[in-house]
């Protein structure tokens, strides 16, 4: 099944989960690797564990302006995951995210690990740029970041660099 949309999406940087029972919330870890990267596009696959389920994704994206790129996904078998070879100049994003309902929409709440261990951000991903201008996030959600970095971003930077732009 392949998915063509515009996503809409602002994305917060969140410094303390303290006070959040995870256990609640639907957990998937995301192993995403860089296929191809420029200030246009990016290219990546995914591999999603859930609940003992394995999903293998690869997604393009496109024209990235302020809060909404355009967004092709397909989702593909283990062998096509496989013969897709990682590009060594990118760094592997592995992460964990738990879907926290809020106000009938989904935080996405990444807690990345590895390279980026001890960096949290919170997304949501909106209808239109209007409800998402709009919307009233959660106290706890700390600075926006929406237009400072992508992960695609992260894989072609160190942590200082990532620190820097967040």
């Amino acid at each position: 099944m392949e998915e063509i949309y515009m996503e809409i999406e602002r994305k917060f940087l969140i410094n303390n989960i303290d006070n959040l029972d995870l256990t609640k919330y639907k957990k998937k870890s995301i192993i995403q690797d860089y296929l191809y990267f420029d200030r246009l596009s990016c290219i990546r696959k995914r591999k999603i564990e859930s609940n003992n389920e394995i999903k293998y994704t690869y997604t393009i994206k496109t024209d990235k302006t302020g809060i909404s790129v355009n967004e092709i996904e397909k989702e593909i078998d283990e062998k096509t995951y496989n013969s897709l070879e990682k590009n060594d100049k990118y760094i592997t994003i592995n992460k964990d995210r738990y879907i926290i309902p809020y106000k009938n929409h989904k935080i996405e709440l990444d807690i990345f690990k590895d390279k980026y261990e001890g960096i949290i951000f919170a997304e949501i991903e909106f209808e239109s740029v209007e409800i998402a201008n709009n919307f009233e996030f959660p106290k706890w959600f700390g600075k926006e970041i929406s237009e400072n970095i992508t992960n695609a971003e992260m894989a072609t930077n160190d942590m200082k660099s990532v620190i820097k732009d967040i």
